[in-house]
């Protein structure tokens, strides 16, 4: 059995569904793979209702679900930017797998002729992009004045920071474990 953090399905032996394949790399999902925006969307609320803005309930409700939504179109950047990083260090994921809760990345094949450096490589993508959505958000934002784009821009920069903590399972344990060589490679 095999979980990642934050996902409630044993990735390895649940049932996936191929979708469609972008880039050569297949995007599967899992039975509850659907279950994934209505989960950002229910984050979103929750959050718009613990800023306890002014408004209706109703007013906080929709600012949620646009929360949720932006919540998730970070995720789908996170996972766009392991695909690209994979295919720029020559060593790209096997299947993007959407669950009910984040995507994950799946390397099916041998990984041990890969060096440090592709592993970090691959692992930063994700982090890496959304860090740099979030900074051109700002910079966007100082030019702009954007209410939705700079909390889009700042959601992208903590995922993107959240990510780089050195915490099993998450792109920061394959970076800091490669680089400081705490880290057991499957």
């Amino acid at each position: 059995m095999r979980r990642s953090l934050l996902v409630f399905e044993d990735i390895l032996t649940t049932p996936r569904r191929r979708l469609f394949t972008l880039s050569g790399v297949d995007v599967m999902a899992t039975p509850f793979g659907w279950l994934s925006l209505p989960f950002f969307c229910a984050l979103g609320v929750l959050v718009a209702l613990a800023r306890r803005s002014e408004g209706t309930l109703e007013l906080q409700l929709l600012i949620g679900l646009e929360y949720g939504l932006l919540l998730y179109l970070t995720n789908v950047i996170h996972s766009l930017g392991h695909l690209i990083a994979g295919k720029m260090v020559g060593a790209p994921m096997d299947v993007l797998l959407l669950t009910a809760t984040r995507d994950v990345t799946l390397y099916l094949k041998d990984q041990s002729q890969y060096s440090r450096w592709i592993f970090i490589g691959r692992s930063s993508g994700g982090p890496m992009t959304n860090l740099l959505v979030g900074t051109v958000g700002l910079g966007l934002h100082s030019m702009f004045s954007g209410g939705w784009l700079t909390i889009f821009a700042y959601i992208n920069l903590a995922i993107g920071i959240w990510t780089l903590c050195p915490v099993p399972t998450m792109d920061g344990w394959v970076i800091w474990g490669e680089l400081f060589g705490f880290r057991r490679r499957r």
